[in-house]
């Protein structure tokens, strides 16, 4: 089982504890002529591409510092109007505005964890260090080489409507 590696601190009121919300996996792509796109393939992680912008150096590692500065960094972006609060509608205009397409970062639920319909710096902050976590070693570092995630695979055991054979209700009726 992957060791957890606390990267952020959230204090007081902005800690998601209790939090039994289950957020479901997504995927990610990154949008053509991003210069990052050259560190990892066309699929990535859910929020490889948000952590992946956060290597500050381009060294193909991000740091707990440079993930942490991100975070912050994203949230005063993401917070158009600058009330220190996302609403809904920021944060997905956020989410399409990134240079890549996720559909984890899309979902507004993703990052108000207490429900309230408006996301503060902390809890934005604590998720995405949570979804961070999946990602990093021991020692807290995120390498994007290892964001990429692979290609689905064409399945030959998937049956298509075209490879059933003509259901009794579409007979011809004499």
């Amino acid at each position: 089982m992957p060791q957890s590696v606390n990267l952020v601190n959230i204090p007081g009121e902005d800690s998601a504890e209790g939090d039994d919300i289950v957020r479901l996996p997504g995927q990610g792509e990154m949008k053509r002529g991003d210069r990052r796109s050259r560190h990892a393939a066309g699929r990535l992680l859910p929020g490889g591409g948000l952590v992946m912008s956060f290597d500050a150096d381009d060294n193909g590692r991000v740091t707990p510092e440079e993930l942490r500065s991100g975070a912050i960094a994203a949230f005063a972006v993401a917070d158009a109007n600058q009330d220190g609060r996302l609403s809904a509608l920021e944060q997905q205009d956020w989410a399409h505005s990134l240079p890549t397409r996720d559909d984890t970062l899309a979902n507004p639920v993703r990052f108000d964890p207490n429900l309230d319909r408006v996301v503060s710096e902390g809890e934005f902050v604590a998720v995405v260090a949570q979804l961070a976590t999946t990602y990093a070693d021991a020692d807290g570092n995120i390498y994007v080489a290892k964001l990429e995630a692979p290609e689905p695979k064409a399945s030959d055991s998937k049956r298509q409507w075209s490879d059933l054979e003509e259901p009794d209700i579409f007979a011809r009726v004499e």
